[in-house]
């Protein structure tokens, strides 16, 4: 996204003191582009409450807010991964790390969300101690999280079939995946493939990993190229690989829920009839 790629570009031209200052989305994501955390990193289990989409109030403006599983969505695309940390307690309060995809290593950002009621929960960006966003979400999607679109709750031949490479021109590269072949790039590839956990497929190449392809929630996956050499599909100081040789995000043709998402998002600022 062009908007992104100019954030990145500004980050690198600005002092600590100056992103401080800022709030809102605009600092989540420069501060998403620098530093790296080490300490230890889990997944989070299950659909948890946070999945879905919501109006984000922070005293003085409403902002939608996207939620899968394991990413924040910027627009219609899976942007930001979540990493949870020692802390949280599920059904009630998480507490991430994060990392932009495509961007490698950890940031200093911090987010924070906590459980107030079905249709509420409390939502914080903070970064070196700095709070730069700080307010109350309210639930424009139903909270079932299990009809939800957002929801990661695939398998194997979930993951299987053909994608479009977001960004590609027009949308025409293809990426066809099956449980024994690749096709990307136009090349085909003999691999082998397995669950690593519900909406993650570890792809092989002559017994050695060779990426991730995981459901990013709503019409998209990311696959996650892992760099040469790489020996496990997880490990380091945090236990997950966080740095790739690649991401792509991907997009499934004919998917359904951006339409579902967008129609949501109509709700923003309408407190009557949220969840018809």
């Amino acid at each position: 996204m062009v908007f992104l790629g100019a954030v990145r570009h500004f980050f690198f031209c600005l002092s600590l003191s100056v992103l401080k200052a800022l709030f809102g989305f605009f600092a989540f994501v420069m501060i998403l582009t620098h530093g790296a955390f080490v300490n230890e990193v889990k997944a989070a289990e299950d659909t948890p409450f946070f999945t879905g989409v919501w109006e984000l109030d922070d005293g003085k403006k409403l902002r939608p807010l996207v939620m899968s599983d394991w990413l924040i969505f910027d627009g219609k695309m899976p942007r930001i991964w979540l990493y949870m940390r020692q802390g949280s307690v599920p059904g009630s309060s998480y507490q991430f790390y994060a990392r932009n995809v495509g961007v490698n290593g950890l940031s200093r950002a911090r987010v924070d969300v906590a459980l107030i009621d079905e249709s509420h929960m409390a939502y914080q960006l903070s970064a070196d101690g700095a709070i730069l966003e700080k307010g109350t979400a309210r639930r424009l999607s139903i909270p079932n999280a299990d009809g939800s679109c957002l929801a990661v709750d695939t398998q194997m031949k979930d993951l299987l079939g053909r994608w479009q490479v977001v960004g590609s021109e027009k949308g025409k590269d293809m990426l066809v995946v099956s449980e024994s072949e690749l096709t990307m790039n136009k090349q085909k590839q003999a691999i082998e493939t397995r669950m690593l956990r519900t909406g993650q497929m570890a792809i092989m190449v002559n017994g050695a990993p060779f990426a991730m392809l995981t459901d990013a929630g709503g019409d998209y996956a990311v696959l996650q190229i892992v760099q040469p050499g790489t020996a496990a599909f997880s490990g380091g100081p945090i236990g997950h690989l966080v740095s790739f040789e690649r991401e792509m995000v991907l997009r499934k043709p004919k998917g359904r829920c951006d339409a579902a998402i967008a129609k949501r998002l109509k709700f923003m600022g309408n407190t009557n009839g949220t969840k018809d």
